[in-house]
């Protein structure tokens, strides 16, 4: 779980190898939460990827974002959410803002624009959904996409 949420943190999704064991990231691969591109940007088998140098980034797969959240996160990007994707206003403060931490939820001003956090005291700021948060959302619970 510590990985996928690092990697779910990341801007671009990345974690780096050395921090992961051979096993494990047999698994990580296996399970279809992350996977490796080679110098081509082709994605590489589980076999390819594990014999590679290892110069290449695991990128963690919208399976591999589903699975680092919690039974609350996953609610609140699908449950009770506005058709302009903004989350239900019963959505704990915490949970939009590991949301937001982990890029499937933002935070908009009264006028729609992007902010850094909820605006503290008062939430003036609601959280909405981003597009990455629409597609984790929408992924069925056995859906094998990348």
């Amino acid at each position: 779980m510590t990985y996928l949420k690092r990697a779910s943190a990341h801007p671009q999704g990345h974690l780096s190898r050395a921090r992961v064991s051979r096993r494990l990231l047999r698994e990580l691969l296996e399970a279809r939460y992350f996977y490796c591109n080679d110098v081509d940007g082709f994605v590489m088998g589980v076999e390819e990827a594990l014999a590679s140098s290892g110069d290449q980034p695991l990128i963690i797969a919208l399976t591999g974002r589903w699975a680092a959240l919690t039974a609350a996160q996953l609610a609140a990007l699908t449950s009770g959410v506005g058709f302009d994707g903004r989350l239900a206003p019963s959505v704990p403060w915490p949970t939009t803002r590991a949301l937001a931490a982990l890029g499937l939820a933002e935070f908009r001003d009264q006028q729609g624009g992007t902010q850094s956090h909820d605006g503290i005291s008062g939430r003036r700021h609601h959280a909405f959904r981003t597009s990455l948060g629409q597609l984790v959302a929408e992924l069925p619970e056995n859906d094998d996409r990348a």
